[in-house]
């Protein structure tokens, strides 16, 4: 299987042709201005000197960030564009992740530790005395990596704390967070357990995008152009503002009636304001709305059936998606669901819906189940849990 990956999240734009654990060829450009410019020709010559073609790509592996904001979208953009027109899947990886196989290919880095089960701590920069921070395993004898935790916005004193708390020994610290903060590092954690990579293991860098995708693509978890999305380090400041003014409340009677000529083109045919208004009258529910300038901008409820929340459904307006409305709501059932006891939290989603999937799969929900052609008798139900 031939793998080309591409990675345009850090200032350094890469792209490689990967084939059987063996990099083909790497090209690297380490002016962050001229992605845009760049990307395009080195994956032509990346094509042209193999004298392969698009045609003989199995798999596309992508970069999503943390990163740049102009950069993660340029090699989205791009990915995307090569997916549609060869219909290749694409497996999605983060910076994080990507970071942390630079360990397996430095594996002096490993040998400084030994042959115990070690922690690789990947450290992105957020400036201001924070980092992203991602922890996996390295399983030296199935050489791959396990995650642990991932994508965690921090600053470095609760790291430490994490860490001391968590009693975590022998850990490798890579990125450029573990060259920024080096000091820190080294007075909070004993030397003898710890190893900060140096030089080149703390770039990003396609070869290691491409190993792992290619053991997300071995486990089946990849998809189309659809199922890849950014992962920024923070929003932009309009967006955190705006986010700011959204407030999750319970929902109350007045609300259905506001919500009934307002959203009923926002269902789909599967659901209407009739099953919303029989749900919210059960007892056994917890219903929320979502306002903005007092206007509802979206709703969501669950109902408690023998310490089962199940989701029934989360809704926002179509002009207002993209602004974390749907996040936020998802969050306060979550909660909700744990203040009530409950022991696990299902829901159903169609399997077409990859914007929901990945929203879910954020929040940790994992796939136990399908219901087939359960969606107007045609579309397939995924069942995910937590």
């Amino acid at each position: 299987m031939k793998i080309l990956a591409i990675d345009t999240s850090s200032k350094r734009c890469s792209v490689c042709i990967f084939e059987d654990n063996h990099v083909i060829i790497n090209l690297n450009n380490d002016d962050e201005k001229t992605h845009s410019v760049k990307l395009m020709p080195m994956v032509d010559q990346a094509f042209k000197e193999t004298g392969l073609s698009l045609d003989d790509i199995s798999l596309l592996a992508c970069c999503i960030g943390p990163g740049s904001f102009t950069g993660v979208r340029i090699g989205i953009s791009t990915v995307k564009a090569f997916a549609d027109v060869k219909n290749i899947p694409v497996v999605e990886i983060t910076s994080l992740e990507s970071l942390a196989y630079n360990v397996i290919y430095d594996n002096s880095s490993v040998n400084t530790i030994g042959e115990k089960k070690t922690l690789i701590c990947s450290l992105i920069d957020a400036k201001n005395n924070n980092v992203y921070c991602g922890l996996y395993y390295y399983n030296e004898k199935m050489n791959l990596i396990e995650i642990f935790a991932e994508d965690i916005n921090v600053t470095m004193k609760k790291l430490k704390d994490a860490f001391e708390k968590n009693n975590f020994s022998d850990i490798i610290f890579v990125g450029d967070g573990a060259e920024t903060y080096k000091n820190t590092i080294e007075d909070n954690f004993k030397s003898e357990n710890i190893c900060i990579c140096e030089g080149e293991s703390n770039f990003q860098c396609s070869p290691s995008l491409a190993k792992a995708g290619l053991q997300k693509y071995n486990e089946g978890n990849y998809g189309d152009s659809n199922s890849i999305f950014p992962v920024y380090l923070r929003k932009s400041q309009a967006e955190r503002a705006l986010e700011e003014k959204i407030k999750i409340l319970p929902m109350t009677e007045a609300d259905i009636e506001e919500i009934s000529p307002n959203f009923q083109t926002e269902f789909d045919e599967f659901w209407n304001i009739n099953n919303l208004k029989n749900d919210f009258q059960n007892p056994n529910s917890t219903y929320f709305v979502a306002k903005l300038d007092n206007e509802i901008v979206g709703f969501a409820g669950f109902l408690n059936i023998c310490d089962e929340a199940n989701i029934m459904n989360i809704v926002t307006k179509i002009n207002k998606r993209h602004l974390g409305i749907g996040s936020k709501l998802l969050s306060q059932l979550i909660t909700s669901a744990h203040e009530q006891n409950c022991k696990s939290i299902t829901l159903e989603v169609n399997e077409h819906n990859a914007p929901a999937i990945h929203l879910y799969e954020k929040f940790n929900f994992k796939r136990i189940g399908l219901r087939k052609k359960y969606y107007n008798n045609k579309d397939n139900a995924i069942i995910m849990s937590i």
